[in-house]
């Protein structure tokens, strides 16, 4: 048992570094992918538009038919016997191609009987049976002629494939987003966190130093009382800084849906270290622009070829059909008329042609309507999102630019200020410093601190931005 119980601690040994290892920031945004459920929800429904996309040509497929049936016709007027019985089954296969040809081949084998046949007739007219094997074909020489009308369908439907799936991707991406906006806000909560303890812990050495003085009679009550005040305030930053932080596990928990008795991995990342965005927009060379202004143009895309496609659809239609059949001689029995059925003695052979018009009524006129004025209306407003995109990404660039410039300078002030309020805390050990100043010197350190890491926040949330951003070919 003692030998179990010393296999089992050293094997948590050994696997506890790597249950605790905190994770960068690709390793947690892998993690929010393998367990987040919406996200591994809308890959599934990506997947699911590429076979809703293949699943288009169904019409395109083979068909099988297989037909077996039994006639009993009493109503034959008395010459031609009492009764016919019929015996008839048939096997055809059916296939519409992409250009629009509709091609069957059908096999048939019929077996006739007739009761009381006058004697006029020949004794085998009571008891016979024929084959017969057919070819028939038909192409559109208008309406989706030569398979226009079909390759049109099919390129709406990869479009509209495109579209779907490209949509599913931009909510994987926000969902990606929101996970690095959660990883930062974390990490900036931890600094706070670390920030405010930092700040407490200097706030009750100041009330420690003013209260040994305030006892010893060389400071007076006010400035122990101001000191106090201090070390209140920083109490109640750093609880609030704790309930933050709080916040922001239960943040991280929701994305990687962990339960509250799982241990929340560590983080780790370099919080001060800034990122290219150009760098992390995904594609190759190309003019970047905003992913929903991309689906703007996609859905563009896919209604121009829908209205073209509706427009096909309405044309009168020029249909050359043609059929050609073998027959076999009337023979005894059906497998007799089965091994003949190939005989082309006596063929029968079909040629002709078919025209269709749909007269211009108001709803065929509407239909054509609808789907062009939808085209226009999704053109404009595929216009309008790269318009905006276009800006939207200007913007992003100078703010980020601007930030950076912002955060360059809170470095420099926070140096000083912590600079300041450690020469503040020297000059008031030696009696030669206001003890208000020192405490404002401690709260400019505190605050400038604090707002540095805001702004490094700040910029690391605004790379992730850069997420809802693509490079496509002009």
């Amino acid at each position: 048992m003692y030998r179990t119980k010393f296999i089992f601690l050293l094997t948590l040994g050994l696997l506890s570094p790597f249950v605790a290892r905190a994770l960068t920031l690709d390793e947690f945004l892998a993690e929010v992918q393998k367990r987040n459920k919406e996200f591994q929800g809308l890959g599934t429904s990506r997947e699911a538009a590429e076979d809703r996309r293949a699943a288009g040509d169904l019409g395109l497929s083979p068909i099988l038919t297989l037909s077996a049936g039994y006639l009993s016709d009493e109503k034959q007027p008395q010459t031609l016997g009492t009764k016919l019985t019929s015996s008839q089954y048939s096997l055809g296969v059916a296939k519409e191609f992409s250009t629009g040809t509709k091609a069957s081949v059908t096999g048939n084998v019929q077996q006739v009987q007739v009761a009381n046949l006058p004697p006029i007739y020949p004794s085998y007219f009571s008891d016979y049976s024929t084959g017969s094997l057919g070819f028939s074909v038909s192409q559109s020489l208008w309406k989706n002629a030569f398979g226009a009308g079909t390759r049109l369908r099919q390129q709406r439907q990869a479009s509209a494939a495109t579209l779907e799936k490209e949509n599913f991707n931009l909510q994987q991406r926000q969902i990606l987003m929101g996970a690095e906006t959660a990883f930062w806000n974390y990490l900036y909560q931890q600094e706070e966190l670390k920030t405010r303890q930092e700040s407490l812990e200097r706030a009750q050495r100041i009330e420690a130093w003013l209260k040994r003085r305030y006892r010893d009679g060389i400071n007076d009550k006010a400035d122990y009382l101001n000191a106090q005040a201090l070390t209140a305030s920083r109490e109640l930053l750093l609880a609030t800084a704790k309930d933050l932080v709080r916040a922001a596990e239960q943040s991280l928990r929701g994305l990687l849906e962990m339960k509250e008795t799982e241990a929340l991995p560590p983080l780790k990342a370099d919080f001060k270290k800034a990122r290219d965005i150009l760098t992390l927009v995904d594609g190759g060379a190309g003019k970047v622009v905003r992913l929903d202004a991309r689906l703007a143009d996609l859905e563009a895309q896919t209604k121009s070829l829908g209205a073209r496609e509706v427009q096909d659809s309405l044309k009168p239609d020029l249909v050359l059909e043609g059929a050609y059949n073998t027959n076999s001689n009337v023979q005894d029995s059906p497998s007799q008329a089965l091994n003949k059925i190939t005989n082309t003695d006596i063929p029968t052979t079909q040629v002709g042609v078919k025209f269709t018009y749909m007269f211009d009524t108001d709803a065929k006129m509407s239909q054509e309507s609808l789907a062009r004025k939808e085209a226009l209306a999704a053109q404009l407003k595929s216009e309008q999102k790269m318009i905006e995109s276009e800006i939207s990404w200007s913007e992003l660039q100078r703010r980020y630019k601007e930030l950076l410039q912002q955060i360059s300078t809170s470095e420099r002030l926070s140096e000083l200020q912590m600079a300041r309020a450690k020469e503040q805390s020297l000059k008031l050990s030696r009696g030669r410093a206001v003890t208000s100043d020192v405490i404002n010197s401690e709260e400019d350190a505190a605050t400038t601190s604090l707002s540095l890491n805001r702004l490094r926040a700040e910029a690391r949330k605004m790379e992730a931005q850069s997420r809802l951003f693509i490079r496509v070919q002009e």
